[in-house]
């Protein structure tokens, strides 16, 4: 690190000197250009546009903590969340034969207290259960057919209650392949290998084929779709998932494309709903939809802007964003909410003309302008909203099985995460039982 001379120290130093301090200088700037340019990449990876605040907890600011006056405790009609006894024939009394601390046996008992505990039995252990299957013959029409009874898959070594349990440990508590068979050993004494876990999830997934099928046809006929996508690794490379959310289904894709070609397999050339998705250029494609742009990503992009007309800037959009979500607030008519769309875009268009003259803010004008028909759809059509949060939480599980498992090691465990990924969050938007309905889909096409 060279240091700086002072005034009087350059004042000393020869011609010849003075050039050599100023190169080392020169080198030290082109340096420190260097590292601050690295900085600045790598912090873009956790500050954009396309990366929610709430992702970067580690950068926001400690919060002061928060001191009331009022009681702590449940708000007002709360109903709570204390278990009901159960009622159950076994009871155990437990008795005192000696005083903790001085070990005398003269002990009286003024009083009892009762306590109901749920308990699993000690050891859980699966049943095994010899199948005799008739393999039949029909005398009338000659047909060769085996026997079904509703319950029993017809092939693999597994019921369908232990197929359950191991899709609930892979898809809702997240489960690896070696840690489920972890669990399954010392919870249930059941020794599997990763690759029996593997194949029983895999058999689960090409069950739920047809019903797959058909969640991807509910979504083309959507009228309203809010989309996402993002990345995840595949045998080394960089693939794409596509969360396609509408009010009551999700369905997820994993491809190896982020472009338009993605749209087009789903939804179609001609797909004319409403879209609510970010400035992602592929989207450009549904150029028959109605399209609402993110304004969280806008506002995240704006945000970004460190001048103070940039902060101007960003104030003047947080302001119209707001009009939205008031004038959303109240039911309005059709004729009311195309005037509010012609003079909402009216009044961006007049603010993102005053802003162009600052350098500093032509790149969020630009993001603006170049989609400005579409940022002001949630107020002409009711329903819609202003951001796409709804597709951001519906991605935010693979997200996270993301981090858990890194990459996928095989284009076939993308199909079969999509599917049963796909399914699952579905019956959760419904609000269905999830055990419930994979034991209908797993005796419908396996027993």
């Amino acid at each position: 690190m060279i240091h700086l001379a002072n005034k009087d120290d350059l004042k000393k130093l020869s011609k010849e000197k003075l050039i050599d301090e100023i190169l080392d200088k020169q080198d030290e700037l082109v340096r420190l250009d260097k590292e601050k340019e690295a900085l600045e990449k790598e912090l873009r990876k956790y500050k954009n546009s396309n990366t929610p605040s709430s992702a970067n907890a580690h950068l926001k600011p400690v919060a002061k903590p928060f001191f009331s006056r009022n009681k702590r405790g449940a708000p007002l009609g709360h109903i709570g969340f204390t278990r009901r006894r159960k009622e159950c024939g076994e009871s155990r009394h437990i008795v005192a034969k000696e005083c903790p601390n001085c070990h005398g046996n003269d002990i009286s008992v003024p009083r009892q207290k009762k306590q109901q505990i749920e308990e699993m039995p000690e050891e859980i252990q699966p049943r095994a259960i010899n199948i005799i299957r008739d393999v039949c013959h029909c005398n009338t029409c000659n047909l060769d057919f085996t026997a079904k009874d509703g319950i029993t898959p017809i092939q693999g070594k597994f019921g369908v209650n232990m197929m359950v349990l191991i899709i609930f440990l892979k898809f809702i508590v997240r489960g690896v392949l070696r840690k489920t068979t972890s669990f399954l050993d010392a919870s249930f004494a059941m020794k599997l290998a990763p690759a029996s876990v593997q194949a029983i999830i895999e058999r689960a997934a090409d069950a739920g084929g047809k019903e797959y099928s058909a969640l991807k046809q509910k979504i083309k006929s959507a009228k309203l779709l809010y989309i996402d996508e993002t990345s995840f690794r595949v045998l080394g490379k960089n693939w794409w998932v596509w969360a396609f959310r509408s009010d009551t289904d999700l369905l997820l894709v994993i491809r190896n494309s982020r472009g338009n070609n993605v749209l087009e397999e789903i939804l179609g050339k001609d797909y004319a709903g409403t879209v609510v998705c970010d400035c992602w250029r592929a989207y450009d494609f549904l150029s028959s939809a109605t399209i609402q742009r993110c304004w969280a990503h806008l506002l995240r992009k704006s945000a970004e802007q460190g001048s103070v007309p940039g902060r101007h800037f960003h104030k003047k959009l947080g302001e119209l964003f707001g009009q939205i979500t008031k004038f959303n607030s109240k039911e309005r008519t059709e004729k009311q909410r195309r005037q509010k769309y012609t003079q909402m875009t009216a009044e961006l268009q007049k603010t993102i003309k005053h802003y162009s003259h600052h350098e500093e803010c032509q790149a969020v004008v630009k993001y603006i302008n170049f989609h400005l028909e579409s940022w002001f759809t949630s107020v002409k059509i009711v329903g819609v909203q202003p951001t796409n949060n709804y597709a951001e939480q519906a991605i935010r599980e693979t997200v996270l099985v993301r981090k858990i498992i890194g990459a996928f090691r095989s284009e076939n465990g993308t199909k079969t995460y999509e599917t049963l990924a796909s399914l699952i969050a579905t019956w959760q938007i419904q609000k269905k039982d999830i055990k419930a309905e994979l034991c209908r889909m797993l005796t419908a096409n396996l027993c």
